[in-house]
């Protein structure tokens, strides 16, 4: 500190307009950096409210779309590969999104009666503007991460079935699942009914 102020002490004697002009310079600088910092710390805490009002609007919208069928759902069809525990397990989730699940033509029509095509867009939208938009993901999955993977899941078997024509179907919710999935664990509520899978590994999975 003492080197500092020896330092001055000289420059102002030497060179004191160079010098008064040198110390206003740090001056405003040091004043237009104050000003900017606080203007960035504004813009982030309002971009974190805009953040987390998006996440609460997606919320709203898986709760109103998703929530309704999937509860429908599960009532109404009772052969869902989600039930089976060799494709989803309660601590793990789901990790194969390749299997070339087995669905019959009368499964697949069972499935589309009761709307499966638009829940999924529904959740292929939510996924999308998580994953691409500005939106607190971290609040999303705290207001409805667990009810979104149980949907992944109960609608498993659809979505592989759509897969096989397209690959890359899905993507976004398969990513958004993998990344919450893990955060919990035996996530599938209990079964009033049992249900035992049918063996159809050997059957034509167009087959009536």
């Amino acid at each position: 500190m003492e080197n500092w102020n020896q330092l001055l002490f000289t420059l102002v004697q030497q060179n004191p307009i160079e010098t008064a002009i040198l110390l206003f310079t740090i001056f405003l600088l040091a004043i237009v950096w104050l000003r900017l910092n606080k203007m960035v710390k504004i813009d982030q805490l309002k971009d974190k409210r805009d953040a987390t009002e998006k996440a609460i609007t997606y919320a709203d919208r898986f709760t109103e779309t998703i929530i309704p069928h999937l509860r429908k759902y599960k009532a109404n069809v009772f052969d869902l590969a989600y039930y089976d525990t060799s494709f989803v397990s309660d601590v793990k989730g789901i990790h194969n999104f390749r299997y070339d699940y087995p669905l019959t033509r009368d499964q697949i029509a069972t499935r589309e009666e009761f709307h499966i095509h638009n829940a999924l867009y529904n959740l292929k939208t939510i996924a999308t503007g998580i994953q691409h938009g500005r939106v607190d993901k971290e609040v999303c999955c705290k207001l409805f991460g667990q009810e979104f993977c149980e949907a992944v899941e109960v609608y498993y078997d659809m979505i592989l079935h759509i897969r096989k024509e397209d690959s890359r179907a899905y993507d976004q919710v398969i990513s958004l699942y993998q990344d919450w999935r893990r955060k919990f664990t035996k996530i599938k509520p209990g079964k009033s009914i049992e249900y035992v899978p049918e063996k159809r590994m050997s059957e034509n999975p167009l087959s009536v």
